[in-house]
């Protein structure tokens, strides 16, 4: 009790004697706002918020797939037409053979 008596006098005697020191000091007491993240609720407040910005963040790019190969497609090479009658010679030349072998 004594000292906490002697620290009050000590603080009284720096208010009357320099003012802006005094109210540079007692600026220390006083909870920032990151007092408020330090807490429970500020914690679940925080959590919710970044599971909502990452729900939004997936349902974006899941919107935005069927646009992303749209831009960059490459034309197939085009593959050479054969005439009737080279395909009626692959035919006879891929048919099995009757003869037992």
């Amino acid at each position: 009790m004594d000292e906490q008596r002697m620290l009050a006098e000590i603080e009284r005697r720096l208010a009357a004697e320099d003012p802006g020191l005094a109210t540079k000091l007692s600026s220390f007491r006083r909870p920032g706002p990151a007092a408020g993240l330090r807490s429970t609720r500020g914690k679940i407040i925080g959590s919710l918020c970044t599971i909502v910005l990452l729900a939004i963040i997936g349902l974006t790019v899941y919107a935005m797939m069927p646009f992303r190969g749209q831009g960059s497609r490459i034309p197939a090479p085009r593959q050479a037409t054969t005439s009737p009658a080279v395909v009626s010679q692959l035919r006879q030349t891929q048919a099995p053979s009757t003869a037992g072998g």
